[in-house]
């Protein structure tokens, strides 16, 4: 199970191409801006909107940030190029640090926000 920031369009736009490329069904998608879900998972909001969780069903093991990744990316035979790249920056410890660098810079925008491949901005009121 992947827990995503549906208010992030680029987070969004990837849960879709993962589901697209998904032929064995074997991810369920939630979003994290459902506290329902997150009380069920019994997830930390805050930490949810800073990094990806994603939940092995079998054993219960959560997972977050580019450890998420590299759950993801070793379920799906096209990303498995990548499983030693990730998981060597993962031991170099350079992995979690850019995540968390990309993660914090990443576009938020209620939903309503956007309609079809634009969003507006509101403009800012001056002082």
């Amino acid at each position: 199970m992947i827990f995503y920031d549906s208010f992030c369009p680029l987070c969004s736009k990837s849960m879709g191409v993962l589901e697209k490329i998904d032929r064995r069904h074997k991810f369920q998608f939630e979003s994290i801006r459902d506290s329902m879900i997150l009380e069920q998972y019994n997830i930390n909001k805050e930490e949810a909107e800073k990094r990806m969780h994603t939940l092995q069903l079998k054993d219960r093991k959560m997972e977050t940030g580019i450890s998420s990744i590299l759950r993801i990316i070793k379920q799906i035979p096209l990303f498995w190029v990548l499983v030693p790249f990730i998981q060597l920056s993962i031991w170099a410890g350079a992995g979690p640090i850019i995540y968390d660098w990309l993660a914090q810079r990443r576009t938020i925008l209620p939903i309503g926000g956007c309609k079809g491949d634009s969003c507006s901005i509101p403009k800012q009121k001056s002082r």
